[in-house]
């Protein structure tokens, strides 16, 4: 071997030394670097280079695991602040049944399903006797009456709600007074029969639950009168048709009061 081509293969090793040492240690001591033809360089550059790019990209990957970690916990407290938005709400709907409804709440439950179609004669509650659900409790929720509990198993139960034609409810309208009996159409309406009135009813008119039955706490909202049939000639008793106050198809939770 020639003498220039062992020189070349000295100084090949020492810039590949100077490579490695660069990019996997740091500073390379003087001596060595001394000792490195100019040629040789750019090997030192590159390692530098190759220092730099893997210190970035280990950079860059503890900084999106840090983003990762933030948007997770940013999740966590969105969805805890979802979960307080619901609680709140729950409350608010208790109270305002106690106020204006019943003082005797018993619970509430969530709605888990129900009867098909626009009548909605029947609710599915997820809550049971487990959770002091019994039958013939009264459900309502804030805007007026849904209907009563005539079914519980361990874990839920089932309402049958204003809307079906089995449904009877004592009813009064407010401020005129007068007694009758609400039932539910097939439609999503209630009709309300042999009401015996104290004043005329009118269009307009609300429609409340009365002592009458025993089973309804008084003055829970039924509907409005939308429609007061003709009267028979030789009957003192009316009829009218009541919008429902409560829509049943958007219902996602309901109130529990005591049985009367």
């Amino acid at each position: 071997m020639s003498s220039l081509l062992r020189a070349w293969y000295v100084l090949l090793a020492l810039g590949l030394l100077t490579f490695v040492i660069t990019a996997f240690v740091g500073e390379v001591p003087v001596d060595v670097t001394a000792s490195v033809a100019m040629p040789h360089d750019v090997l030192y550059r590159t390692g530098r280079n190759l220092r730099s790019t893997l210190s970035s990209l280990t950079n860059r990957n503890d900084l999106l695991a840090e983003v990762y970690d933030m948007r997770q916990r940013i999740a966590g407290l969105q969805q805890s602040n979802r979960n307080l938005q619901l609680q709140l709400k729950r409350l608010q709907e208790v109270l305002a049944v106690r106020q204006e409804q019943s003082p005797g709440v018993v619970t509430t439950a969530p709605v888990t399903g129900g009867s098909s179609g626009p009548a909605f004669a029947r609710l599915d509650l997820g809550k049971g006797k487990q959770d002091g659900v019994l039958v013939n409790m009264p459900v309502t929720v804030p805007s007026g009456l849904v209907g009563i509990v005539t079914g519980v198993a361990l874990h839920d139960a089932v309402v049958r709600t204003v809307l079906d034609p089995q449904s009877r409810v004592g009813v009064t309208v407010r401020g005129r007074g007068g007694q009758g009996i609400a039932v539910g159409l097939v439609g999503g309406r209630i009709r309300v029969n042999d009401f015996i009135a104290d004043k005329p009813v009118k269009v307009g008119d609300q429609v409340e639950t009365s002592s009458y039955g025993g089973l309804f706490p008084n003055g829970v909202l039924v509907g409005t009168v939308e429609q007061v049939l003709p009267p028979n000639p030789n009957e003192l008793r009316r009829s009218f048709i009541v919008r429902p106050a409560v829509d049943l198809s958007t219902l996602s939770e309901v109130v529990l009061l005591a049985p009367q």
